[in-house]
């Protein structure tokens, strides 16, 4: 393996809250690169299932999340305000949870449990989905919402334990503004090269994009097969980093 695509990840302190447990492993940026990229890809896909399928509401959003709740609640728009706030409470359950899942465990063995938790909440919701009903208001609903933004605050833990490059894989805009500034920076320096992060990010934006355009063509076209994008992504990342061999 080129010695200069590895790097020493899976550290005493690296991610969420430094652990103080287990000893330091080394492994291939390039496997942490595919898992950043799927999870974004993952994410697109399903803030467009979620707010043109289930009541106009974002699964990991969480911003824009919140401005449509206060919306909908200026609006009157019952239904769709206590699918926004189902959305924000399924959130921060599922970062709860993840924090909770992960406490005193190396990072490598976190994402690992983490990315089949998440796995196994998006192929429940892509079984309910051909089973119950989408119709915003309905309970129905509202139970997707509540799975989604949850396997999406899973997805926010995840972020936060591979930590590389700054990208969080659900929220785009701090990586838009990472991506803008170092550009600036370069540009007025006369660097026209880019960094190994902002290409890491500028690929992570995209994929972002390119998940929520193809669930936005496959919603257009009301296919049905739009639920296994997300499942899809995750499941790939979770498959890759399960069977990606560490030395210890």
């Amino acid at each position: 393996m080129n010695k200069e695509k590895q790097k020493n990840f899976w550290t005493l302190g690296h991610g969420l809250g430094g652990y103080g447990s287990g000893v330091m492993a080394e492994t291939d940026t390039y496997h942490l690169e595919y898992v950043l990229v799927l999870t974004a890809f993952a994410a697109g896909a399903t803030d467009i299932i979620s707010f043109a399928r289930l009541g106009g509401i974002f699964a990991s959003a969480m911003t824009g999340n919140l401005a449509l709740l206060a919306l909908y609640i200026a609006k009157g728009a019952i239904f769709s305000a206590i699918g926004a706030l189902l959305a924000l409470l399924g959130f921060v359950s599922g970062v709860a949870i993840g924090t909770l899942l992960t406490r005193d465990r190396l990072n490598q063995k976190a994402v690992t449990i983490l990315l089949g938790a998440q796995t196994c909440l998006l192929f429940a919701v892509a079984i309910l989905w051909f089973v119950v009903s989408h119709r915003n208001g309905r309970p129905s609903a509202d139970l997707l919402i509540l799975i989604l933004a949850n396997a999406m605050g899973l997805q926010g833990v995840i972020g936060k334990k591979i930590n590389l490059s700054s990208i969080p894989t659900i929220v785009f805009t701090s990586t838009l503004t990472n991506i803008v500034t170092a550009i600036t920076e370069n540009l007025a320096r006369g660097n026209f090269s880019l960094s190994t992060d902002t290409k890491r990010q500028l690929v992570s934006f995209w994929l972002y994009f390119a998940g929520a355009l193809a669930a936005g063509l496959l919603c257009f076209f009301n296919f049905g097969i739009v639920i296994f994008l997300p499942l899809a992504a995750i499941g790939a990342a979770f498959t890759l980093h399960f069977r990606k061999p560490y030395r210890q």
